[in-house]
């Protein structure tokens, strides 16, 4: 996979205004689509992936059911469990958590929002030749130059809504080809309050010791593959 685009955005004309006795409860109604495009020709589709279904907004708000509820969602369309934990899990329960509170919102029984997911694929050989490099123990990783490395954009991690976190935190209010994962995927910590974080090229975030230290072997972003300038 070259590259992952995620976009999520609330339907506000198919929302219910007025309470219907007939919903027992308040529902989250999900609209799903994941396209797959050749790196080579994006104008053509290789697979699409559609769902729509309707949960319950306080089981899709709990971190105890949210990630069977995505699963159950995603069950035919054949991705990698590690991939629905890291990827999509993390992106849904922070847009629903946006969406279900904003004001505009507050009284309605039904919130209608829409998710894409458009991924671009490697062609074969490409694949080929990258999981040759994932199997061969002498492959030598380039590192990423030093200009490149001290260049990262950097900041501290704050989990709150301060607008002078938004470079961190507007992937909240609407997910627009960003991620909101809340762990490095380097060290697969989770990251907390004032922790030093860097910002890839391609958005995305890990802790800055970490990826300084990756960066230093290889110049390939840990999650996309995006390729740092090397010396």
């Amino acid at each position: 996979m070259a590259s992952l685009n995620i976009t999520i955005r609330q339907n506000h004309e198919s929302c219910s205004e007025r309470p219907d006795s007939k919903i027992p409860f308040n529902l989250f109604h999900i609209d799903l689509e994941i396209r797959c495009i050749s790196s080579l020709h994006p104008e053509t589709t290789l697979e699409t992936y559609n769902r729509s279904v309707a949960v319950r907004r306080d089981m899709f708000l709990s971190e105890e059911n949210v990630r069977d509820i995505v699963h159950s969602i995603v069950a035919d369309w054949g991705s990698t469990p590690e991939f629905v934990d890291t990827v999509i899990v993390p992106d849904m329960l922070s847009y629903a958590l946006y969406a279900n509170g904003l004001p505009v919102n507050l009284g309605r029984q039904v919130i209608k929002w829409r998710i894409e997911i458009l991924i671009e694929t490697c062609p074969d050989d490409e694949i080929d030749e990258l999981i040759d490099e994932s199997l061969t123990s002498s492959v030598k990783f380039k590192p990423a130059s030093k200009s490149s490395i001290e260049a990262l954009k950097r900041d501290r991690y704050w989990d709150d809504e301060d607008e002078h976190h938004l470079p961190l935190k507007k992937r909240r209010k609407l997910v627009e080809g960003s991620s909101s994962r809340k762990a490095c995927t380097v060290c697969l910590d989770e990251f907390s309050d004032g922790d030093e974080v860097a910002s890839m090229p391609c958005n995305h975030v890990y802790h800055y010791n970490c990826i300084v230290e990756w960066l230093e072997t290889s110049h390939l972003c840990p999650l996309c593959r995006y390729q740092m300038p090397v010396d």
